[in-house]
């Protein structure tokens, strides 16, 4: 009872702050309370009684060490390896996608600037929560050397869409493999999520390109807090309105995004390994669960997705392969993947003022770094960001 009060009153002063708290005080409070939740759930998950098979129970927190302890080096470090490289591939893949929409957008990078670009937002957002650092350094970086921040901004609004349509699709394709893991609701589960999800894959791309109907339909069918629905849909069609005729761009920009979301899920197999699971680790339902825990560690207001992606985990794995083996593999997934971002550093580094990519054409015409530089700040500055405070 105490932690049902305890979330009503966090959504309450959530809710409370995004709609009333001075918007230069903001974006710190509700990194406040992200961190508050993030602190409250690793305590709620470490004190979590967890009931063995012999009827006793034990705290989660002693389960854990218990695991740790009977860890093998080298079983540990070669499945972490093999971790870390499949989730290389998913950051290759988001890279990739990155390079596309903007190339939608008349802006072509080397990837090899990308790759860097990449490497740094993804370092900064390691200290910032959810995915705010990648998304503001590579948004930066592309409109300070090209001088199109409205077209960066629009292929990073199609780059969100499409990610959560690649959480979905991720869901869809292991569903038929690791459903079991739901044992003898397995059939009720798919039943209620297949048509939800094929419906939420659908219509987000048709508000990219069928917008109109999107609306038509928001405006005809009596839904809840239609103004905010409507608002949503015609902010996004119009900034992803170039992608209208580009169908095979964004049907490539979603595989990606699928790319991007199935390898997360499946390095979390390799973990599970890495942390002892064994013969009771298999590889299908592993990333069925995952993939459900990946769209809950997206949903939950903590930072990074620290503590839901444990707890989603716990939830979703726990009676396969084990209470302990479920939060440590989820945790060292994290760190799996954050490892990658360390390197980040160096080239943040080694890019210092004087840096520009080897080339950048806006409509297939090479740019002026110095006047793209200054079309980007003066855009910001009507915009009302400051651009000093942006990452450089």
């Amino acid at each position: 009872m105490k932690i049902m009060a305890e979330i009503l009153l966090i959504a309450g002063l959530w809710f409370g702050v995004a709609r009333f708290a001075p918007r230069t005080a903001r974006a710190w409070l509700l990194n406040a309370l992200k961190a508050w939740v993030t602190v409250r759930a690793f305590w709620l998950l470490l004190e979590h009684p967890v009931t063995l098979a012999d009827g006793t129970t034990v705290v989660a927190w002693r389960l854990i060490l218990e695991q740790m302890q009977t860890l093998d080096a080298t079983t540990f470090w070669t499945w972490v390896v093999f971790a870390t490289a499949i989730k290389f591939v998913g950051i290759l893949a988001s890279m990739y996608r990155w390079r596309i929409l903007l190339a939608g957008q008349g802006v072509e990078l080397p990837f090899r600037h990308i790759f860097g670009a990449f490497l740094i937002g993804r370092f900064i957002g390691t200290f910032l929560p959810s995915t705010a650092g990648l998304d503001a350094y590579k948004l930066y970086d592309a409109a300070r050397f090209s001088g199109r921040t409205v077209e960066a901004t629009a292929a990073t609004a199609l780059e969100k869409v499409l990610g959560i349509a690649g959480i979905f699709l991720s869901f869809l394709v292991a569903l038929p493999f690791g459903i079991k893991i739901f044992g003898d609701k397995a059939a009720i589960v798919a039943g209620v999520t297949v048509p939800i999800s094929v419906g939420i894959i659908a219509g987000l791309l048709a508000l990219l390109w069928l917008p109109g109907i999107v609306q038509w339909i928001l405006a005809v069918l009596p839904l809840p807090a239609r103004a905010r629905l409507e608002g949503l849909v015609l902010r996004v069609s119009r900034s992803t309105a170039a992608y209208a005729d580009k169908r095979g761009l964004v049907i490539t920009a979603l595989c990606l995004s699928f790319v991007v979301h199935f390898t997360t899920a499946a390095m979390y197999y390799f973990t599970a390994l890495a942390v002892g699971a064994g013969a009771k680790a298999e590889f299908w339902p592993l990333v069925f669960g995952s993939s459900i825990q990946i769209f809950a560690t997206v949903l939950a207001p903590t930072m990074g997705g620290v503590g839901a992606r444990e707890w989603a985990q716990l939830v979703t794995l726990g009676h396969m392969i084990g209470p302990a083996a479920a939060i440590v593999s989820a945790a060292l997934g994290f760190w799996a993947a954050e490892g990658l971002t360390l390197f980040g550093g160096i080239f943040w580094w080694i890019r210092g003022e004087t840096y520009h990519p080897a080339y950048c054409r806006v409509d297939g015409r090479q740019v002026d770094y110095a006047e793209a530089a200054r079309a980007a700040a003066d855009l910001l500055a009507d915009t009302g960001v400051d651009a000093a405070a942006t990452p450089a």
